[in-house]
């Protein structure tokens, strides 16, 4: 057995200690993202009577609805000065729109600060690009699982404070997690594959030498790029039709867009944004504010368990059984509620069912509905074009957001409480058999792996991961270990059929 000193020094040689450090600081901007997207939870139960149905949903979707904007600013930022710059660049509009909604003193300052943060919470995307290509194949999942990690302890931070505070306060104290992000992004370097985009081939070495502190390792990784993507010249022009219309480019947005339709049909983000409310709605019969923290731990908690699933199992998988999940609980809680609509002079047993079915969703879309999508949007383009689609394909996502959020009320009132249920559970089907058969697998896979498969090229992969495997999009293969000479590490081979 390898002693402590052994398993250090395996560890550092590995180049995870510090990629695994400037993960954690590129991701930290995922805290103020959970905050904003927490924050009107906490926002509207306080005001109260303050505000109308109509002024609340703005409150609750205005947090979304400019998230598009920023997703586009941040995909220029990150293509032209850089994934680290555009990183930073984010923290100033979270600066100004925290400030804003902690002096607001009418409905207009409210409905300011929470369109600035949105801009701001869109402009973060910029930090799954970056930690996608920094990471080492068999790093990714876990390293990309912060981003998640990071926004469940926004929100619970979030729901917490807004049971112990006045939402102007926390509004303040949120000003300090943006900071930190700033601070913290200055200590790492710029992405490899972006510097070798722009020819500066040195830097990209440097950068890559830092970060796996092995300096073998970092040139038999630089030598390895994709010669489109790192060239001792600046890059060549290349058209609009190769760059964006190719299939390695079409093939992946389509792909995520439905993805990301079907996370947010299912109910993710309304239960995220009107969590007090939702269980006001429910007729919960305990503190609604109590209830919302424990399902911003619950969030918390299964982010963490997901960071370690998603390095274990295959993220289909994982998106499989996550829909499977979210669809039963939502049919139990839709059922419970239609029956006592129908039987309205009943006396309601069994009120804790409501809480348990919200609270096993919320579990069920921890493992692989939530966290997975926006863990793939790093992954599945080419870097020549990444910055620009990863914007482009989050700030869809987050006009799905906005809308799901802004029908809610208005789903409820034409569909009753059950009816929207109902909703949520058949799109939780829908995402269980898109995942079965057109989700692609890429656990374990390069970035140029992943990029030939969308070419219809046959990738030749031999890297090697903890758990060797074979995967088949379409057919589903058991994991399978096969060793070389004897070698002690597993060798994995990826079969990608259509």
């Amino acid at each position: 057995m390898l002693n402590i000193n052994q398993m250090f020094q395996k560890f550092c040689s590995s180049g995870i200690g510090r990629t695994a450090f400037a993960a954690l600081c590129a991701h930290s901007v995922s805290i103020s993202v959970g905050i904003c997207q927490g924050y009107s939870a906490i926002l509207i139960p306080q005001l109260g009577d303050e505000v109308t149905t109509e002024e609340s949903s703005w409150l609750a979707s205005l947090g979304a609805v400019s998230n598009p904007l920023g997703s586009i600013i941040s995909g220029i930022l990150a293509d032209h000065v850089g994934r680290k710059r555009a990183m930073q660049i984010s923290s100033f509009p979270f600066l100004v729109g925290w400030a804003c909604l902690g002096v607001a003193n009418n409905i207009w300052w409210l409905y300011v600060g929470r369109l600035i943060t949105g801009i701001a919470a869109g402009m973060s995307t910029a930090s799954y690009a970056y930690v996608a290509e920094i990471s080492l194949p068999e790093h990714r999942g876990p390293l990309q699982a912060l981003g998640p990690i990071s926004a469940s302890f926004g929100i619970f931070v979030t729901y917490t404070l807004g049971y112990l505070l006045n939402w102007h306060l926390v509004a303040f104290i949120s000003v300090s997690f943006c900071i930190i992000t700033f601070i913290s992004i200055i200590f790492i370097p710029e992405s490899p594959a972006y510097l070798c985009r722009k020819g500066q081939r040195e830097q990209s070495l440097s950068a890559l030498t830092w970060l796996r502190r092995n300096s073998a390792m970092a040139e038999e990784e630089c030598s390895k790029m994709a010669p489109s993507s790192c060239a001792e010249e600046p890059e060549k022009k290349v058209s609009f039709k190769e760059l964006y219309l190719s299939s390695a480019t079409l093939k992946p947005f389509f792909i995520l867009v439905f993805l990301f339709l079907c996370q947010e049909v299912s109910g993710i983000y309304t239960i995220l944004y009107y969590a007090v409310n939702f269980f006001q709605d429910s007729n919960l019969e305990m503190n609604e504010y109590i209830a919302s923290i424990v399902v911003g731990a619950i969030r918390f908690i299964m982010s963490m368990v997901a960071a370690v699933l998603v390095n274990k199992y295959f993220r289909r998988t994982l998106c499989m059984w996550s829909s499977a999940g979210m669809g039963i609980t939502m049919l139990l809680a839709a059922s419970y509620f239609k029956y006592y609509e129908i039987n309205s002079d009943e006396t309601r047993q069994f009120a804790l069912i409501p809480l348990i079915c919200v609270l096993f969703n919320v579990f069920f879309s921890m493992l692989g509905m939530l966290p997975i999508p926006w863990m793939l949007v790093g992954e599945m383009f080419p870097v020549e074009v990444r910055s620009i689609m990863c914007g482009l394909v989050i700030c869809i996502a987050q006009i799905f957001i906005f809308i799901s959020v802004q029908v809610y009320n208005t789903m409820n009132y034409y569909l009753n409480f059950s009816g929207t249920l109902f909703v949520f559970f058949v799109a939780s089907f829908a995402s269980l058999f898109f995942c079965k058969f057109i989700l692609p697998e890429t656990k374990g896979k390069t970035l140029e792996e992943i990029q030939s498969y969308f070419l219809n090229k046959k990738p030749e992969l031999h890297g090697v991961d903890n758990n060797a495997y074979v995967v088949a999009v379409g057919d589903f293969e058991e994991p399978k270990n096969e060793t070389s000479n004897g070698d002690d590490e597993n060798v994995q081979t990826i079969k990608m059929s259509s």
